[in-house]
Order: structure tokens, then C-alpha cells, then sequence
């Protein structure tokens, strides 16, 4: 009766949600296109792109928002930039040194490098925007540098030597370094509001328009190889139909993310070119470990006994073509990833389990916001099954954890997705230790903080990547998250729209390069 009942609230789901069962090879015959560029190539010069929210900052320390993240992007350089594979290229650094046992970092700098407001860019740039960029208590700083924790004293040898003396070993330091560099005399002369935008980056902030659009412009100076297109202007569109609409009807030359139906016809349509991308980011259920159902270990291993993956995948992913089942929080696109032992689907297991310990006919109050609320529902009518009634609340996405943890008695469980900015450990130090910069969990597992402790400590990359599959297997046992699906990264646009890198995660995505070419 349970498998039949399910299979029928799901059908009845997967029918209103406008599901369609393609086959993936169907429809990627225009992914990730490319063009050869010639010297003949006419492009245009002034391009749009519909984005899914107003730019809250243009300061990369400013918001941690997805939108201060694509601007500063194409505004901001690291001191090295660094692939899908955790491979450090140059960038503001042409060279750099570890000691053995990694607690002493020294970075040679590109020479003849200019801030956008003319002024050098300089070993003490570095040291500045690490020591003003690590608190919100300097102006401006909302979203702190990650990694200012590790540093003992930063030493300025010259103009263009720096050295970071560690107060303990990091052998992942490099993904520390690609954070972005600020003009200290930018903002020391114009303040943070208006120097915090001023980078050495290939585009320049240009204009806002409050919830309406921003534009940056092309420099014309930059270090390195000079974007195509001359501006790029951001709308602001936040209703995702919308913004499929806005590129049917030739407003804008690109979207960025979409609905997953609105994808799948995009897919079917050569008139577009659609760019896919593996995505770092995991969408998983955490739960509020501080209430009394959240924190209890046995309606945590219940609750992921009771969910199928597939089901959710199906039901609002398309049938996997805009996402995949995930079993581990820390999801195979990332540097580090294990195979994890998780907890498996066994919805009958689960009743046994909650009948056993007199946890029958509960309610868990799971909070969300609109982009995972199908995903919710789907949760919501497998966990009826096993007995567990599940109350949905909605919030606005914009400061989702924010405004989550500002209520720590509303909800037993959460709806939300992974992101990573900082070394390996990074995930697991903002969502799972003790006073985690991200921690809507309020894990407190005082054998998992001792371990995180131990590896931190670790001297060599190695013995750092070891540990840091010991951190995934504890977290898969204890389950204060269930991982449910790794989605795609997607970006739409007419079929003469190029160049956009969607890196591994939406906080990665950059513009810089796209162009459209004139016919």
C-alpha cells in the first residue's frame, strides 16, 4: 500500500510540475557550443544578460550574494586563479613558494599591474585587503575574506614580494589566495562605497540602477588578455518564466539559470546555445539540530531512510536531465570527494525504526525558499508515509540563512544548497563546526569538532585529503544533512552568444569573456 499511495502522489506531482520524459541524447546537441574567432568577426558591442537578482555589492567583501559574485569576477583578480581540479594558474601572483611544512606562503606578484583608477597594485595591497577585508568591522565588510583565521603576520618584502607566515600548517592555501585584492589608496580616498568597486579586473563597475540593472564596462588597460565586448549590462529579473520570456522576445542575449522545463525546451531548440556545467553545490535537507526533533539522531536516520532520491530527481529535475541523485554533502565535483556509506532508502526500515523508539505520528517544520519548494513537497509526501507529518514555511531566497538563523526555534529542517569559498575544508568548517559561518544546523558534535581540529592541522596535501574524507564518512553516519541532488549549472543565450565559464558553482561564474557575434 505505501509504494502504491507514493507512486501515486508522485505521479500526480510530476503532471502539475509539466514533466516530460526526454532522453538526454537527445537534446544536447547544442550544449557548450564554441566559435572560432577570426579577424573578419564582427561583434556587438554592448551585450545583456538577465540575472536573478539586484546587486546587492560591488565590492567582493561586500554581500556574498550570486550577483556580487559574477561582477566581481570580471572586476577583482586572486593572486592565482583556480580550476575545477584544484590547479593554481598565475594571475596577480606569477610565482610562489611553500615550506615543508606549509606554515610559511611567499608569492612573487606581476609587475606593471593597475588598479582601474590608475593607481600601482603592490605587495601592500595584499597585505591591506587581508588584514581590512577579515572583519565586518571595518566599513563595508559583510561577507569576510575566508582564511584570515590562519594568518600569523603578513610581511611586505617589497613591492612585489609577499610573504604569509601561518599560525598553522595549510597545504590548501592556494584556494585561499585566489580571493580577490582591493586598492587600499581606492578606498582610503574615495571610501568603501565607491572604492571597495575599483579592482584590476578586465571589466570595470560602471552604473547601478537599483533594482532595475548594472553595467560594467571593458578595460581597456588590463594585465591580461581585454574582454571582447565593451559593456555588459546585468538586468534584473527574478521571476525565472520571465527570464526565459526576456530572451525569446530578444531583450536580453543571455539568461543565467532557469527553470528546469524552461531548460529542457531551450535544449529541444537550436535557436539557442545553452551552456551546462557540472556544479560543486549539493542540494540537501539540514536539519536544526538545537530543537528537539532536529537533533535526534534516531528521526535524522529515519527521515533519510524515507527519502528517494530518484523521486525528487524525477519529479523536479526533469528526469535527471537538469540534476542527479547525490549521497554525500560533499559532492563529486569537488576536490576531496569519498564514496561515502549513506544512509539507504528503506521507507519500511524507517517506520520499524520510529515505531520502536515511540517517535509515531510526529511533525518536523521544514523551512525553504522558492526555488527548492517542489523539491519540499516531494519530501513532504514521502515522509507522510513513514508517518511524519511535514509543515512547509517559505522564505525570500535573498539572506536565506540569515533570516533562518535569526529564528532558531521555527523549523526542525531546512531546504537550502552547498556553496564553497575558501580552502578544502571549507564546506565543512562554515556548515558543520561549532559557530560555522553557515551553520543553520547548530551542529554540535564535539568529536566531529576534535577531528576537524586534527586534520586542519595536517602539514601536506595528502594526509589534508585523507582526513577530509574521514570528515565525510562521520557526517554520512551522523546525518545532520542529507544530501539530494547535485544540480547543473546553466546559462541560455541566442545562438550567436559565446564565451561565458561557468566554473564549478554559481559563486565561479564569469561573464568576462562572453561576446555575441553580429551577423
Amino acid at each position: 500500500m505505501y509504494k502504491k499511495l507514493l507512486a501515486v502522489g508522485l505521479s500526480m506531482m510530476m503532471v502539475s510540475a509539466g514533466f516530460v520524459s526526454y532522453a538526454s541524447e537527445d537534446l544536447a546537441a547544442n550544449v557548450n557550443p564554441t566559435y572560432e574567432t577570426e579577424d573578419s568577426t564582427s561583434y556587438k558591442t554592448d551585450i545583456e544578460i538577465a540575472t536573478t537578482g539586484d546587486l546587492p555589492s560591488s565590492s567582493p567583501y561586500g554581500n556574498s550574494s550570486t550577483q556580487t559574485f559574477i561582477t566581481t569576477n570580471s572586476t577583482f583578480n586572486g593572486l592565482v586563479d583556480m580550476d575545477k581540479e584544484g590547479n593554481a594558474s598565475e594571475a596577480l601572483a606569477t610565482s610562489w613558494k611553500s615550506n615543508e611544512d606549509s606554515t610559511v606562503w611567499t608569492f612573487t606578484l606581476r609587475e606593471g599591474v593597475k588598479f582601474h583608477d590608475g593607481s600601482d597594485f603592490t605587495a601592500q595591497d595584499v597585505a591591506w585587503t587581508w588584514d581590512y577585508a577579515s572583519t565586518t568591522e571595518n566599513d563595508g565588510i559583510n561577507w569576510p575574506l575566508q582564511g584570515a583565521n590562519l594568518i600569523d603576520s603578513i610581511e611586505v618584502v617589497d613591492d612585489y614580494t609577499v610573504v604569509f607566515n601561518l599560525n598553522t600548517s595549510s597545504p590548501d592555501f592556494l584556494f585561499y589566495a585566489a580571493q580577490k585584492i582591493m586598492s587600499q589608496n581606492a578606498v582610503e580616498t574615495l571610501g568603501f562605497s565607491e572604492g571597495g568597486s575599483i579592482g584590476t579586473g578586465p571589466y570595470i563597475f560602471d552604473s547601478q540602477e537599483t533594482g532595475v540593472s548594472w553595467t560594467i564596462r571593458r578595460n581597456d588597460n588590463y594585465w591580461g588578455t581585454p574582454g571582447i565586448s565593451e559593456t555588459i549590462t546585468f538586468q534584473v529579473v527574478t521571476d525565472a518564466s520571465t527570464r526565459a520570456l526576456t530572451l525569446q522576445s530578444g531583450d536580453v542575449d543571455a539568461i543565467f539559470e532557469a527553470n528546469s522545463s524552461d531548460i529542457v525546451s531551450f535544449l529541444a531548440d537550436d535557436s539557442y546555445n545553452v551552456f551546462k556545467a557540472e556544479n560543486s553545490a549539493n542540494v540537501y535537507l539540514g536539519f536544526n539540530c538545537s530543537t528537539e526533533n532536529g537533533g535526534n539522531n534516531i528521526i535524522r536516520q529515519a527521515v533519510a531512510m524515507a527519502i528517494n532520491r530518484d523521486d525528487i530527481v524525477n519529479a523536479c529535475y526533469e528526469g535527471g536531465i537538469c540534476g542527479t541523485a547525490s549521497f554525500n554533502v560533499i559532492n563529486n565535483v569537488t576536490t576531496g570527494y569519498k564514496d561515502v556509506e549513506y544512509v539507504e532508502y528503506d521507507p519500511e526500515g524507517a517506520m520499524e525504526l520510529l515505531a520502536e523508539n515511540g517517535l509515531e505520528n510526529i511533525t518536523l517544520r521544514l523551512t525553504t525558499f522558492s526555488k527548492y519548494l517542489s523539491v519540499a513537497e516531494v519530501v513532504q509526501a514521502e515522509l507522510s508515509m513513514i508517518g511524519i507529518n511535514v509543515e512547509i514555511r517559505e522564505l525570500a531566497q535573498a539572506s536565506f540563512t540569515a533570516n533562518l538563523t535569526a529564528e532558531p526555534d521555527a523549523y526542525d529542517m531546512y531546504i537550502n544548497a552547498t556553496s564553497s569559498q575558501g580552502g578544502i575544508l571549507n564546506i565543512m568548517e562554515r556548515f558543520f563546526e561549532n559557530g560555522g559561518a553557515s551553520a543553520a544546523m547548530f551542529y554540535h558534535n564535539d568529536e566531529f569538532d576534535s577531528l576537524i581540529s586534527e586534520v586542519r592541522g595536517k602539514s601536506t596535501y595528502d594526509e589534508l585529503i585523507e582526513g577530509f574524507g574521514e570528515l565525510q564518512d562521520f557526517i554520512a553516519k551522523d546525518v545532520p544533512a542529507i544530501a539530494l541532488v547535485q544540480t547543473y549549472l546553466w546559462c541560455i543565450g541566442t545562438n550567436n552568444f559565446y564565451g561565458v565559464d561557468l566554473g564549478a558553482q554559481t559563486y565561479d561564474v564569469d561573464f568576462s569573456y562572453c561576446y555575441v557575434v553580429e551577423e
